[in-house]
C-alpha cells in the first residue's frame, strides 16, 4: 500500500512516451509495495465517506474515520481473519466482527479486508481483458500533478459496475482518482487518494491499537 511507492521508474515528462500497459505498470509497482498510508474521500448516491487509510502487506488495514462517524478506527487482520471496531474512538471498548458485517462495509458494501489498491487494480484488469479500453494514457492533471488517464469498459448487468475512470499517477502509477459508473451511465462512486505516503513507517502497535 523509502516514499510510497518504491519510484523504481523515473519522473515521465510530457515529451516522454507513455507507457502501453499503464494497469499493468500500476499493479506491478503496487507489488513492489511494502505498505502505504493515504486519505480517501468517496461520494455517490449511497452516500459519502471521508477517513485516513493504512494497508501494510500481508493484508493489514486501519481506517481512521473522519465522516460520517467522526472518531471510529477500524482495523483488520489477516491472522484473525476479523475486524476491531471502535465505534466512538481508541478510549473506548472495541467489538470484534465478521468483515461482511454491515457495521463495518462501505455504502457500496466494499469490505475492509479487500479495501486495498491492489485488489482495485486486478478487479480492472480482470475487466479489461473481458471488455475494451477506449480511452487509455491520456494525459491529465490531478491535484497538480501529471497523471495517465484511462477509461475501462465492461460488460457487467445493471446496478454493477461496467465503467471504470481511473487517473494514475505518471511517477508512481498509484491511483489518484476513481470514478466507477454502471452500464446507464449512472455514477455508482468518485474516490479520490490525496496525501499519499508510499511505504511509510508504521509504529509496532499501529495496527493493533
Amino acid at each position: 500500500m523509502s516514499g510510497l511507492w518504491l519510484l523504481m521508474a523515473l519522473t515521465l515528462t510530457s515529451s516522454e512516451p507513455l507507457n502501453p500497459e499503464p494497469l499493468k505498470e500500476a499493479l506491478a509497482q503496487f507489488e513492489r509495495l511494502d505498505g502505504y498510508r493515504l486519505t480517501l474521500r468517496s461520494e455517490g448516491p449511497d452516500g459519502n465517506q471521508h477517513l485516513l487509510y493504512a494497508y501494510r502487506k500481508p493484508g493489514l488495514v486501519r481506517m481512521d474515520v473522519l465522516s460520517p462517524y467522526a472518531g471510529a478506527v477500524i482495523v483488520y487482520r489477516p491472522d484473525s481473519e476479523e475486524v476491531r471496531l471502535w465505534p466512538f474512538g481508541l478510549s473506548w471498548p472495541s467489538v470484534g466482527l465478521s468483515p461482511d458485517h454491515p457495521l463495518v462495509t462501505s455504502p457500496r458494501g466494499h469490505r475492509v479486508d479487500k479495501s486495498d489498491v491492489g485488489v482495485l487494480l486486478r478487479k480492472v484488469l480482470q475487466m479489461q481483458q473481458t471488455g475494451q479500453t477506449p480511452v487509455q494514457n491520456e494525459e491529465a492533471q490531478i491535484s497538480g500533478r501529471a497523471a495517465s488517464h484511462l477509461v475501462v469498459l465492461g460488460p457487467d448487468g445493471p446496478g454493477e459496475v461496467a465503467r471504470y475512470e481511473l487517473w494514475l499517477d505518471r511517477a508512481s502509477w498509484f491511483p489518484l482518482k476513481v470514478v466507477s459508473s454502471d452500464c446507464r451511465g449512472n455514477r455508482l462512486e468518485t474516490v479520490w487518494l490525496e496525501q499519499i505516503e508510499l511505504d511509510p513507517v508504521f509504529s509496532d502497535n499501529f495496527f493493533s491499537p
